[in-house]
């Protein structure tokens, strides 16, 4: 178990370097997917299936040590927890959101086989107006590689787009209190004092840790 400032704030380093790959991560190149319109979702979600295992793991290996009693290795490991749960909590979402618009294409299963009819939403674009004629060449030409028309392509893209922006936004937030915390931790006040036996001012959870068999004396 690690127990120094300098090696428990490398630790929170780490993990939000991790969780930082997800912004950069890069889907396929322009042109090669069957569905387009897809192709904002593939990259983060590749990358943030390979990180929630990594935190998850650093976590185990937490729990497999006696558990920490100092104010420094409290918070580190309260740190990694919440910013699992956090990535666990918006990955799911991002699921979510990619099965919104696969439905919305068309693509998911369905007893009829049948793709749902366009809405008037999906219908209310005016090429002339939010596009030049190159771009809207290009949506229709992209529309009929995912087999849509190019209003609904349109839509459809939109929401990809909103989507995989709203996830890389929560995995930013992510990344960054990772990175204050580290901070925190390497330079904070008094991180490497005893925490005694009064625990009752520290959050519910880390209380409950502390009673768990194998805690730290």
């Amino acid at each position: 178990m690690t127990s120094t400032r300098d090696a428990l704030a490398d630790l929170l380093t780490e993990a939000a370097q991790q969780v930082g790959s997800v912004l950069t991560a890069q889907g396929p190149a322009v042109g090669t997917s069957a569905r387009p319109y897809l192709a904002p979702f593939l990259g983060p979600l590749a990358a943030a299936t390979p990180v929630l295992h990594s935190l998850s793991e650093q976590l185990d290996a937490y729990f497999s040590d006696p558990l920490p009693k100092t104010p420094a290795g409290l918070f580190t490991l309260a740190c990694l927890a919440a910013a699992n749960g956090q990535l666990n909590e918006a990955t799911a979402e991002f699921i979510t959101a990619i099965e919104a618009v696969c439905d919305r294409a068309g693509i998911s299963p369905e007893p009829s086989g049948q793709r749902p009819t366009t809405t008037n939403t999906d219908s209310a674009v005016d090429a002339e107006i939010a596009f030049t004629t190159t771009e809207w060449d290009a949506i229709q030409k992209a529309a009929r590689i995912g087999d849509l028309d190019a209003s609904q392509f349109v839509a459809v893209s939109a929401s990809a787009v909103a989507a995989a922006l709203m996830f890389t936004d929560l995995c930013r937030e992510i990344f960054e209190g990772l990175l204050a915390d580290a901070e925190y931790v390497r330079t904070g006040p008094d991180t490497d004092a005893a925490l005694g036996t009064d625990t009752e001012s520290l959050p519910t959870i880390v209380q409950h840790l502390l009673d768990a068999p194998g805690a730290a004396a």
